[in-house]
């Protein structure tokens, strides 16, 4: 479940193609809450908030707080090298993730069940469309609804986290860049939510999306080997 979670994030908020949209480069922030039996204890596992950075041609992902942020490290997807990898600060340690992973935990996604619903509203300034989305989830059906805004796009990551969204929905099924989203926990009586708080267009330095050279490259699968200690 753990390394499922990683390859999903992977694929979290990723490239479209729509040449009508405004390509986006910066940094947002998306803010993490609970709700439902047992949301409280589930706090201190969760981060406070999710940090995502676009480059030209890269991304970043950052969880902040909770035991998952400590968890997780900087997720990154390298469009210029074509890598792959987590980078854990504490360890000095970066944890390289294989191309063919990435691609056979994509492929085993079914198509998903997309549903355009009559509701609108604007986020942080943007126009937002509101769509439910079911899919199959290791054997298990799971509900999300998203609000997706077409006045902009992530950068075009040349890698096979480059078009998908929410780890779980192409960008091919829904064009656009998603603002919010709540999904049902299975078998939980919970919901995640989780929602754009900041929009920073300030250029992000390429350096950010780079391999540190003086930390040890480890496999990722050794990472996931270390979590189930």
């Amino acid at each position: 479940m753990k390394k499922a979670l990683f390859y999903l994030l992977l694929v979290f908020f990723s490239a479209t193609t729509l040449s009508a949209q405004k390509t986006f480069q910066g940094t947002i922030e998306y803010k993490y809450e609970m709700k439902g039996e047992g949301a409280e204890m589930m706090a201190a596992f969760m981060p406070e908030k999710m940090v995502v950075k676009y480059g030209e041609k890269s991304m970043l992902t950052l969880m902040e707080g909770g035991m998952m942020g400590t968890m997780m490290g900087k997720i990154v997807v390298n469009g210029e090298t074509g890598e792959n990898f987590v980078v854990k600060d504490d360890e000095q340690a970066v944890y390289m993730i294989k191309t063919e992973d990435i691609e056979e935990e994509a492929a085993g996604k079914e198509k998903p069940k997309i549903e355009k619903l009559a509701e609108q509203k604007e986020i942080l300034g943007y126009s937002a469309q509101r769509y439910k989305i079911t899919t199959m989830q290791e054997g298990t059906e799971m509900v999300q609804y998203v609000w997706i805004t077409e006045e902009l796009k992530a950068p075009e990551v040349d890698s096979p986290a480059g078009n998908q969204m929410g780890g779980m929905v192409s960008t091919e099924y829904i064009p656009g860049f998603p603002l919010e989203m709540e999904v049902a926990i299975p078998e939980t009586g919970m919901t995640l939510l989780l929602a754009a708080t900041n929009i920073d267009k300030t250029k992000v330095d390429a350096s950010e999306f780079a391999r540190p050279e003086d930390y040890e490259m480890k496999d990722f699968e050794e990472m996931m080997q270390m979590g189930k200690e």
